[in-house]
């Protein structure tokens, strides 16, 4: 087994990012045409909701790109790079908080069952990628098996 290999499949964070990754794609398909419909403050909502999703996205590619050089350099193990690695799952942490926080205040106001419908959908994406943060963190001090 190489040592990518033994790598990948140790980390349950990364299995979990391209699940929410394809979650949150799904969401996004369907957020043009409700926003095409909808009316006054549902509009706004769904656009913050869309730009969410584009920064989660945004986000959790880059965490990929910098895993994937982290691997191909063979310093996956070097702590300089797991320091990196676990900034950047910290900083994906404490977005999520701030979107969290809109998603809740958004939640509370006058919507459409559609609009609270995706305002959830939302938010159970965001407080997944909180939590794979937080297991990140936890999987990259693990010593890896070659």
């Amino acid at each position: 087994m190489s040592h990518t290999a033994s790598f990948g499949e140790g980390f349950e964070h990364i299995k979990r990012l391209f699940e929410l990754r394809e979650s949150i794609g799904e969401q996004g398909r369907t957020l043009p045409t409700l926003i095409r419909s909808a009316s006054g403050n549902d509009i706004r909502t769904l656009e913050r909701i869309f730009e969410l999703n584009t920064s989660a996205l945004t986000t959790i590619e880059a965490y990929f790109r910098i895993f994937k050089m982290a691997i191909s350099t063979q310093n996956i193990q070097d702590p300089a790079t797991i320091l990196i690695l676990d900034e950047w799952l910290t900083f994906m942490g404490t977005q999520c908080k701030f979107d969290i926080e809109y998603l809740d205040e958004a939640s509370s106001g006058d919507h459409d069952q559609k609009i609270l419908k995706q305002l959830n959908i939302s938010k159970k994406n965001i407080v997944e990628l909180s939590t794979i943060a937080k297991i990140g963190v936890k999987e990259n001090q693990m010593p890896i098996e070659e």
